[in-house]
């Protein structure tokens, strides 16, 4: 015995925590996106505003990579648990003798 027990169900259970969290930060992501696409041209006609106009397109690619980044951790995490959990079911089973 490893001296550690681990419950499948548990793990399984955690799953909508992450996904609600992945949704959570869709929304986040699609409102960001609307604020950008609303306010990109009201930066203004001088210098500041020139200036942030250049600097944008990077500001942005950078966020949403950020948050895409987060989208996929969060999904990978969740089927990570469910893949776990299988492998303890199948590692707790009771060994076949060979017939």
């Amino acid at each position: 015995m490893s001296g550690y027990h681990v419950r499948p169900a548990t793990l399984r259970g955690q799953t909508p925590r992450y996904e609600e969290q992945r949704n959570h930060v869709e929304q986040v992501r699609d409102n960001l996106s609307a604020a950008f696409a609303r306010d990109r041209n009201t930066l203004g006609h001088d210098e500041y505003g020139a200036e942030l106009a250049k600097k944008l397109p990077a500001i942005e690619e950078a966020v949403f990579t950020a948050l895409q980044n987060l989208i996929t951790e969060l999904d990978d995490t969740s089927t990570g648990l469910h893949v776990t959990a299988r492998a303890y079911e199948l590692a707790d089973r009771p060994r076949q003798p060979n017939s």
